[in-house]
């Protein structure tokens, strides 16, 4: 799904924001068709901080990294620990 499959005036989404809030959908939000914001699920925000806090990760990226490329054994992640364990 883009961005754009759901766009809202400001205005509309004023006047259904619980509604809009409890859709489980991602929003654009456009003033005079120009993009001002994005109403995003819960859980896509916390997606996106998690990838962000990913590749912001060196020492997780060059894992990443090696593991694309087949230069990794098999790991058990440790997914209690903020960084798997790696």
């Amino acid at each position: 799904m883009k961005a754009t499959d759901n766009t809202l005036t400001i205005s509309r989404a004023q006047a259904g924001l619980p509604r809009f809030c409890n859709s489980g959908k991602s929003f654009l939000i456009t003033n005079r068709d120009k993009p001002t914001a994005v109403l995003l699920p819960i859980a896509d925000y916390e997606s996106l901080l998690e990838t962000m806090n990913l590749l912001s990760n060196p020492r997780a990226m060059k894992t990443l990294r090696a593991a694309k490329a087949g230069r990794l054994n098999y790991k058990d992640l440790d997914l209690a620990d903020e960084s798997f364990g790696l």
